[in-house]
């Protein structure tokens, strides 16, 4: 009768298999379960100006209208001409002629830039147009 000592060695290996299931597990579960900013929410550098009368903006989906110090058209983050401004507007009045627009212009921007911009809502016949400020602090609502 032969009895097994063990002189033989033994191949121990690690399996990765279901280590790499987890972390695929985890990085989807991440992915899926993040929040990712509307395009409008991301941060542009404006300073916006300030303003003592006005309201919070209703709820929906605006389109926003970016005007930076530098003369640069952004519509919902997306850099335009005042022409290609137009066509958008003018698309987003085909499909709803309640869509509601707002216009961000810098505090230290030239003011005939946002003229043209409201002026492209108005040919648009776009009727929900408001300009966005900053709230003064201690200012009655």
């Amino acid at each position: 009768m032969r009895l097994d000592v063990g002189d033989e060695e033994e191949d121990y290996y690690l399996n990765l298999t279901p280590f790499i299931d987890v972390l695929f597990f985890l990085v989807v579960f991440f992915l899926a379960a993040t929040s990712f900013a509307r395009e409008e929410e991301v941060h542009m550098s404006l300073e916006l100006p300030k303003s003592e009368a006005g309201k919070k903006a209703e709820p929906g989906r605006p389109l926003v209208i970016d005007v930076a110090r530098d003369g640069v058209l952004r519509v919902d983050g997306r850099t335009v001409t005042v022409e290609a401004l137009r066509q958008r507007l003018t698309a987003a009045a085909a499909r709803s002629k309640d869509q509601e627009v707002v216009i961000r212009g810098d505090s230290q921007v030239h003011f005939g830039l946002v003229a043209q911009a409201f002026d492209a809502c108005l040919q648009a016949s776009l009727k929900k147009v408001s300009i966005a400020a900053n709230p003064v602090l201690g200012a009655p609502r």
